[in-house]
């Protein structure tokens, strides 16, 4: 594989950076690796004959067999992000498993972590000094389109879909892999396919929601929460006859009552990869009933004339209409909104994902202990628990990434594929040593030993182990029907459909400038927009139109009507 040169990897680093606010970070050098013949040129022979006719592949198959066979002693270098514990009985439990198997019992693991706090930094010097890893986290935010972007990343095609790794194969569906295939713009324009990092989730979309206080609603008598005007009314109850607590443990409420998912359903799309100037001031794109072509981008604000070319339903400015509707939540909202997001005070009401409410839970419960909570779902379709509900990229921001000048692409994918192929081992790493870390809990649970903490394995799973394919539940969740009705639906393959929208990235090189000056309003709008009544919200809002107009407003809806419909044609032809 050629490499370039470190100076010319920092130079467009350093350009990176000018251009886009999301670059990445990761590091540590006290890595070393054993030695292994690289069959790295087999494997990309092997993932371009996958396109090929039959005879190809089963040529390929033989080519990296016969690699496979001859593979010396390797140690893979692996960082995660954030710490672990007390890996090496793991590490050994691995090498036991592995013994007698002839590829995986050469194949040995060496980790490294990385802070979360430190990890964009880290990122972006491994990049640049070509540090030795071979396996690396690499989040959505820490710049993962741009690294791809420059070529930082090996391609990994030929080792999904093929029957070689038949672990990948079983734990990444097809969907998953066309979710996670990326498409890179070329200077011309044009654009190019790979899978350049491999998502982690074991789900999704994280479902949105609130976690109430149940025994609040309890003791006021109010009605069950199973809409917004019952869960609006039970707000107001309690900042009424609660003088030590507020309504809503937020400083803003972002999407609520926008149409997020449910516009996706009438091809109308905003998602993170349109998301280009900030969270209350949205990029809402419109595409033709077949999804191939752009009728139009709009914002809050925007003229009768822009949101007359949109999809039928979305022709007048929906945008500022579900800011005005929900400003009837901020007088329950936290008092020092518009200065700080910082919530002091107990809520009726917290923000909460899915995944995040069994911890939150559990904090509010040891400051709280006569408390009791519950959980309810935001949108309503997911709510209903309605099939293809949810229209996404189907990844989430959590991805594994091999650098291009990794000479042990095989060995990890080996490993990978390992990993991924059974439950047995996908809980070694997710868990620890069943019996000793964690115990079984019917065919679907689990549930934690009283191990102490000294000898506890710990991984922050969403570095390393996440698959759809594998899938637990905790006690906590086990013990409540209704949560655990919610957690198999967001699981659930089938409530999720692609958006056409799934692997755009927005090159920012030709509105750079515009898109800064253009954000520091929004991000002055989204601080302060919770303030207001409906009139004052209208004010602001047609005020942030005309500043950002004056700016470079409408330069930037050109740029990304344009590269998305350069993706559009290149995705469909």
């Amino acid at each position: 594989m050629k490499r370039r040169s470190l100076l010319t990897k920092a130079a467009s680093l350093l350009l990176a950076g000018i251009m886009t606010a999301s670059l990445a970070a990761c590091g540590s050098s006290q890595q070393t690796g054993g030695a292994a013949e690289s069959s790295q040129s087999a494997a990309s022979d092997s993932a371009s004959a996958q396109t090929d006719a039959a005879a190809d592949d089963a040529s390929g198959e033989t080519e990296a067999q016969e690699a496979a066979v001859q593979m010396e002693d390797t140690t893979i270098n692996i960082r995660v992000m954030n710490e672990y514990r007390n890996i090496e009985k793991v590490l050994e439990k691995y090498e036991e498993m592995t013994q007698d198997d002839p590829i995986m019992s050469k194949i040995h693991l060496n980790f490294s972590y990385v802070a979360g706090g430190d990890y964009k930094d880290k990122l972006t010097m491994a990049m640049v000094a070509q540090e030795d890893y071979d396996l690396m986290f690499c989040g959505g935010w820490h710049g993962l389109s741009t690294f791809i972007q420059q070529g930082n990343f090996a391609d990994l095609s030929g080792y999904f879909n093929n029957d070689q790794f038949p672990g990948l194969k079983s734990a990444f569906s097809e969907d998953f892999v066309n979710a996670m295939t990326s498409y890179v713009r070329q200077e011309d324009g044009t654009f190019k396919t790979g899978i350049y990092g491999i998502n982690l989730a074991s789900y999704y979309e994280d479902s949105r929601g609130f976690m109430y206080r149940e025994d609040l609603r309890k003791k006021y008598n109010c009605d069950p929460i199973t809409d917004e005007e019952s869960l609006f009314a039970f707000v107001q109850t309690v900042a009424e006859n609660e003088p030590d607590m507020i309504g809503v443990s937020l400083s803003n409420f972002f999407r609520l009552d926008s149409p997020f998912y449910s516009a996706k359903h009438d091809h109308v799309f905003t998602q993170d990869n349109v998301n280009i100037l900030g969270d209350q001031t949205w990029f809402y794109v419109g595409l033709s009933d077949d999804n191939k072509t752009v009728l139009n981008a709009v914002v809050a604000g925007d003229s009768e004339d822009q949101f007359s070319k949109m999809p039928e339903g979305y022709q007048y400015d929906f945008i500022t209409e579900y800011t005005v509707e929900r400003t009837k939540w901020n007088p329950y909202l936290s008092p020092n909104r518009g200065t700080t997001d910082t919530v002091e005070k107990e809520a009726a009401i917290t923000y909460s994902t899915l995944t995040e409410y069994e911890s939150k839970a559990t904090e509010a419960q040891e400051r709280l202990p006569e408390a009791e909570f519950g959980f309810y779902v935001i949108e309503d379709a997911q709510r209903n628990k309605e099939e293809g509900a949810v229209i996404c990229d189907m990844v989430t921001n959590n991805w594994l990434v091999v650098p291009e000048w990794s000479e042990k692409i095989d060995a990890v994918m080996y490993f990978l594929d390992w990993m991924f192929g059974s439950q047995e081992a996908n809980d070694l790493f997710q868990y620890g040593i069943e019996g000793e870390d964690w115990e079984a809990v019917g065919e679907d649970g689990y549930k934690a030993t009283d191990i102490s903490d000294e000898e506890k394995y710990t991984m922050p799973n969403y570095s390393l182990t996440l698959n759809p394919s594998y899938v637990k539940f905790s006690e906590f969740v086990s013990n409540d029907p209704e949560l655990k009705a919610d957690f198999e639906y967001m699981y659930d393959p089938s409530t999720y459909q692609l958006s056409p929208l799934a692997g755009f990235t927005f090159d920012t090189t030709n509105v750079e400038t515009q898109i800064a000056n253009v954000s520091a309003l929004s991000n002055e709008l989204q601080l302060t927009i919770s303030m207001y009544d409906a009139d004052e919200a209208v004010e602001k809002i047609n005020a942030w139109h005309e500043q950002a107009e004056a700016v470079g407003l409408e330069e930037i809806r050109q740029e990304l009507i344009s590269q998305i419909q350069a993706f559009l044609d290149a995705k469909n032809a």
